[in-house]
């Protein structure tokens, strides 16, 4: 299973969640992540593997998953509908990857985004 670089998560987003990890570049295997989300009934975000790179250099939120033991982001995107990208710590910890991304309704935006778990980053710094 290749995994092919396609982003870094940058020292910004670390700062903002207080993650201190040396691991920053973000790859993906994309024939992995299209059979996964085939398998999960992602059809409607699918076509938007191919705009990863620009999710991940340009998200309006980024957030973590408080569910997850290991550093965990999530960054979204708002196109015609919000997509979520997310991001994991690959097992080595050299790197992280992406195990899933998937359409993320407006509500569960406005909600996360009202308890802190998603937070708009700011254009300018970018």
């Amino acid at each position: 299973m290749e995994h092919k670089k396609i982003g870094q998560v940058t020292d910004e987003v670390k700062e903002i969640f207080n993650i201190v990890l040396e691991a920053s570049d973000i790859k993906v295997n994309k024939e992995g992540l299209r059979s996964h989300m085939l398998k999960r009934h992602h059809n409607d975000v699918i076509h938007h593997i191919e705009d990863l790179e620009l999710i991940l250099r340009n998200p309006d939120f980024v957030g973590i998953n408080p569910r997850e033991k290991d550093a965990s982001f999530e960054y979204v995107k708002r196109f015609d509908n919000n997509v979520l990208v997310a991001i994991k710590l690959h097992k080595s910890g050299d790197f992280f990857y992406v195990p899933t991304m998937y359409r993320l309704q407006d509500f569960k935006l406005q909600s996360r985004i009202k308890s802190g778990r998603l937070r708009k980053l700011d254009k300018k710094s970018r």
